[in-house]
C-alpha cells in the first residue's frame, strides 16, 4: 500500500515535496491516512509515474529561477565596479579585474541560459513542462489534500487513488480494486473534493444534487464505506460531513440514512436494494460498472478488461454463491413499476402496473446492468434455507434447487397460468417474485421481464391458507437467451424448442385436489403440458390424480389414479392406468420416489418401474397384466364404452383409446360400493402457442356404472 506524506512545513513552503512511502498490507503498523474522493478527469490526473515528473521539474525550476536572479546580481556588480573605480575607491587594476571576472560570469550564466531555453527546453524538458502545466490541476488536488490531513487533522499519510496504484501492473491493479472498499472504510478521515460545487453562498441543498460526484459508479463505495466524511467546494472550503448532511445524502443517493449515519452495515440490506444504490451511476470504462460494487457486496474478482458488460454478468454469479439471497433476480426492465394512484389495485392486493410499450417478453435470467434494479429501493429479503443455496454455475446458467409458485386464483387473468420464480422477499409490503417459463429441459428464461409478480399481503398472508400451489425442483435459470432455435424463426423460446407435446385433459365432473406430473424436467406448469425437444426421444410421462367424482347419483366419490403414457413422443405410445385406491401409500411413495429420479428419455426404465411397483399391488395378488392392440374401428366414441377388462386393477394398452374395468370406489358416507369407469382417449390438436406440431391429448373420462344400466357419460372439458 502506497501512502503519500508532505514535511510540517508544507503550508509555507510554495512547492512542497510529496513523498511516497510503501507498507506491507497485512502489516499492523500501516499509520492513520486521509483517503481522498473526487470524480476523475482523465487529461489532468497524475499517475504514479508522472509524479516524479513535477518533482524534477520543480527543481529545474528552482535553479532556472537562481540563474535568472543571478544575472541582474551580476550586471549590478559590474556597474558598481566601474562607478567605485570612477569616483576613485578602488584601483583600476581591482577595478578591471573585478569586471572582468563578473563579465566571464555573465557570459557564462547568459550562455547555461541559452543553452537550456534553446536545446534542452526543446527537448525532455519542453514536453515534462507541457505536461506538468496540463496535469496542474490534478497535482493541486493531491497536494492539498496531504496539506489538509497534516494541518487541519494531524495526519501524515494520504492515500489518492490517481497515484498510489500501479496501473501499469495488472496484478496490483486487480488487488487494488478488490481493497478499494476496505481501503476507504479503514481511513481516519475521507475528503470528497465536489470541482463542480461553487463557492458558500449558494443554497446547498439545491447545488448539491447536481454534482457530478453523485452521478460516478466508484463515489457510491467512496461515500459508504468511511466512517468520518468531509465535503469540500470547488475552493477546498468545507462544505458539511457526512453525519450532518445524511437526510440530504439519503434523499439524493436512494441510501438509507441508517446506513449513512453507520447504524446498520451493507450486509442488512437485500442485494438487489443494493443494486439499486448504483442504478443511476455510469462509470467510464463498462468493466467499472461491476468492479465499483465489489464492496458494497463484499466479494472478490478478477479484472478482465475488454469483456464489457460481462463483468457485471460475472458479478451476478459471484454474488450468487456468496449469499442465500435470491433478490439479485428482482429488477424490471424496460418499463417502470409503479403503483395505481386512484388506490384501485386489482384483487386489492396486486399492484397494477402501467405500461406504454412492451419491450420483448423474453430474457436471460440475469440483469445486464444496474439500471433495472431501480424498482427495488424499498425491497426486503428473508434469508431462505440453506437448501436453497446450493448451485452450479454452468456455460447454459445457474443450476439451483428453487421454489416455483403457481398462482390458480389468476388462472384465466392476464397471463394465464403463472409461474412465478419465489425470492422470498417482498416490496412495499407485498411478497414479490419474478415470472419465468421453461423452455427446455429444466432450464427457464424470464418471461415478461417489464414487469414483477405480486402474490398477497406480506403482513397478513396465511401460509397454511393458501390456495396458491409451489413446486420444489432443481432448474437452470438461463443466463444467456439464444436467438436460433431449432424448431421455429420466431423469437419465441418455447415454441422455437419444443418439437412435441402431450397434455392430459381431465373430465369436468372431477373435482381435483392434485396432479402430480413426472418427470419434472420436462412438465410446463404454465401450459400444463409435457413437451419435448428432439424428435428422437423416447419420452415417458405419468400423472397422479386424487380428487372426487361430483354430480353424481349419491355423493362425492373419491377417486385415486395413475396414468402413464410411454414413447409419446415418437407418436407409439403406451398407455398404462390403474387405479391407486388399494395401494398401500408405501408403495404409492415409492412409485413416486423412483420415478422422480428417472431423465425424461429413459422410458424404458420407467416402464419397468411403473409395472414393478404397480404389478401384483393392486386387486389383491390376482391381477394380470395384457397388452392388446386397438384399431381405428374400435375407438370408443365420446358416449360409449371402451375396452373392459373385469376384475382388474391395472391394465396397460398399446393404442389409441382405452377404458378401464368397472372400478369399485367405496363412498365415504355410506359405505356403499359403486363403480365408475375410467376412460382414456387420445387425440391431436393444434395449438401454436404450445409447439410446433399437433399437441397429443390425454382425455380422461369418468363414468358411474350401474348393475343393469349405464348411466349418461359426463362430457370432456375442452380447455
Amino acid at each position: 500500500m502506497r501512502l503519500l506524506t508532505v514535511g510540517p512545513e508544507a503550508r509555507n513552503t510554495q512547492t512542497p515535496q510529496l513523498k511516497v512511502v510503501n507498507f506491507n498490507d497485512c502489516s499492523p503498523d500501516i499509520p492513520d491516512y486521509a483517503i481522498l474522493s473526487h470524480t476523475w478527469d482523465d487529461s489532468t490526473e497524475v499517475a504514479l509515474q508522472q509524479l516524479p515528473l513535477f518533482h524534477r521539474h520543480a527543481a529545474s525550476s528552482r535553479r532556472l529561477r537562481q540563474v535568472i536572479i543571478t544575472i541582474p546580481i551580476l550586471f549590478a556588480a559590474s556597474l558598481w565596479s566601474l562607478l567605485s573605480y570612477t569616483v576613485g575607491e578602488v584601483p583600476l587594476y581591482l577595478a578591471f579585474l573585478t569586471t572582468c571576472l563578473l563579465v566571464l560570469s555573465l557570459m557564462l550564466v547568459s550562455c547555461y541560459l541559452a543553452f537550456h531555453l534553446f536545446f534542452v527546453s526543446t527537448q525532455d524538458e519542453q514536453d515534462t513542462c507541457q505536461l506538468v502545466k496540463k496535469k496542474q490541476p490534478g497535482y493541486s488536488k493531491i497536494l492539498q489534500t496531504c496539506i489538509k490531513a497534516r494541518i487541519d487533522h494531524n495526519v501524515r499519510y494520504a492515500w489518492v487513488d490517481t497515484c498510489c496504484i500501479d496501473k501499469s501492473s495488472s496484478a496490483e491493479l486487480t488487488k487494488s480494486i478488490n481493497s478499494m472498499y476496505d481501503y476507504y472504510a479503514k481511513a481516519k478521515v475521507c475528503f470528497v473534493y465536489l470541482c463542480d460545487l461553487e463557492p458558500a453562498g449558494d443554497d446547498l441543498g439545491k447545488a448539491l444534487p447536481k454534482c457530478r460526484w453523485f452521478t460516478r459508479g466508484w463515489t457510491l463505495q467512496e461515500l459508504i464505506a468511511p466512517k468520518h466524511v468531509i465535503f469540500f467546494d470547488r475552493e477546498w472550503n468545507e462544505r458539511g460531513t457526512k453525519a450532518s448532511l445524511s437526510g440530504l445524502l439519503s434523499e439524493i443517493t436512494g441510501i438509507p440514512e441508517e446506513l449513512l449515519k453507520g447504524e446498520t452495515t451493507c450486509g442488512d440490506y437485500a442485494v438487489a436494494r443494493r443494486m439499486s444504490w448504483a442504478s443511476k451511476r455510469v462509470t467510464t470504462r463498462e468493466e467499472d460498472t461491476a468492479y465499483c460494487l465489489l464492496g458494497i457486496f463484499d466479494v472478490r474478482m478478477s479484472l478482465l478488461y475488454g469483456e464489457g458488460m460481462g463483468a457485471f454478468q460475472r458479478l451476478q454469479k459471484v454474488i450468487l454463491e456468496s449469499t442465500a439471497d435470491r433478490s439479485i433476480f428482482i429488477w424490471t426492465e424496460g418499463e417502470d413499476e409503479r403503483k395505481d394512484c386512484t388506490g384501485n389495485d386489482r384483487g386489492g392486493n396486486e399492484c397494477r402496473i402501467k405500461a406504454a410499450s412492451k419491450p420483448h417478453p423474453w430474457s436471460a435470467i440475469l440483469a445486464k446492468s444496474p439500471r433495472p434494479f431501480e424498482c427495488a429501493r424499498n425491497l426486503e429479503v428473508s434469508v431462505t434455507d440453506s437448501i436453497y443455496r446450493d448451485l452450479s454455475i454452468g456455460p447454459r446458467g445457474i443450476k439451483m434447487v428453487v421454489s416455483l409458485v403457481y398462482l390458480v386464483s389468476k388462472v384465466g387473468e392476464d397471463d394465464g397460468n403463472k409461474c412465478i420464480l419465489e425470492t422470498f422477499s417482498s416490496l412495499n409490503g407485498e411478497f414479490v417474485g419474478v415470472m419465468v417459463r421453461k423452455i427446455s429441459g429444466g432450464r427457464y428464461v424470464r418471461y415478461k421481464p417489464w414487469k414483477l409478480a405480486y402474490f398477497g399481503r406480506a403482513l397478513t398472508r396465511e401460509p397454511w391458507k393458501d390456495i396458491n400451489r409451489t413446486l420444489v425442483e432443481t432448474a437452470t435459470l438461463a443466463t444467456k437467451f439464444e436467438t436460433v432455435f431449432s424448431f421455429s424463426k420466431g423469437c419465441d423460446p418455447v415454441v422455437g424448442n419444443r418439437h412435441g407435446a402431450l397434455r392430459l385433459r381431465l373430465d369436468p365432473s372431477l373435482i381435483v385436489n392434485e396432479c402430480r406430473a413426472m418427470p419434472r424436467t420436462h412438465w410446463d406448469i404454465h401450459d400444463n403440458v409435457f413437451f419435448g425437444t428432439n424428435k428422437t426421444s423416447k419420452s415417458w410421462c405419468g400423472f397422479f390424480v386424487h380428487g372426487q367424482l361430483a354430480d353424481t347419483p349419491t355423493t362425492c366419490i373419491p377417486i385415486n389414479l395413475f396414468v402413464g403414457c410411454i414413447r409419446w413422443n415418437i407418436k407409439r405410445p403406451s398407455i398404462i392406468l390403474a387405479s391407486l385406491e388399494d395401494l398401500d401409500p408405501g408403495f404409492r411413495v415409492l412409485l413416486e420416489y423412483q420415478l422422480d429420479r428417472l431423465e425424461f428419455e429413459s422410458c424404458r426404465k420407467a416402464e419397468a418401474v411403473m409395472m414393478s411397483v404397480l404389478d401384483g399391488r393392486l386387486s389383491g395378488t390376482a391381477t394380470v397384466v395384457e397388452t392388446c392392440a386397438v384399431d381405428q374401428s374400435q375407438i370408443p366414441s365420446s358416449n360409449g364404452g371402451g375396452t373392459v377388462f373385469d376384475k382388474r386393477g391395472i391394465f396397460q394398452i398399446n393404442g389409441p383409446a382405452t377404458s378401464s374395468p368397472g372400478w369399485h370406489y367405496r363412498v365415504p358416507s355410506t359405505g356403499e360400493k359403486v363403480r365408475v369407469e375410467v376412460n382414456l382417449e387420445l387425440e391431436e390438436e393444434e395449438d401454436d402457442t404450445v409447439c410446433v406440431n399437433p399437441v397429443t391429448m390425454l382425455n380422461l373420462r369418468l363414468k358411474l356404472l350401474e348393475e343393469e344400466s349405464t348411466v349418461e357419460s359426463v362430457g370432456l372439458w375442452d380447455s
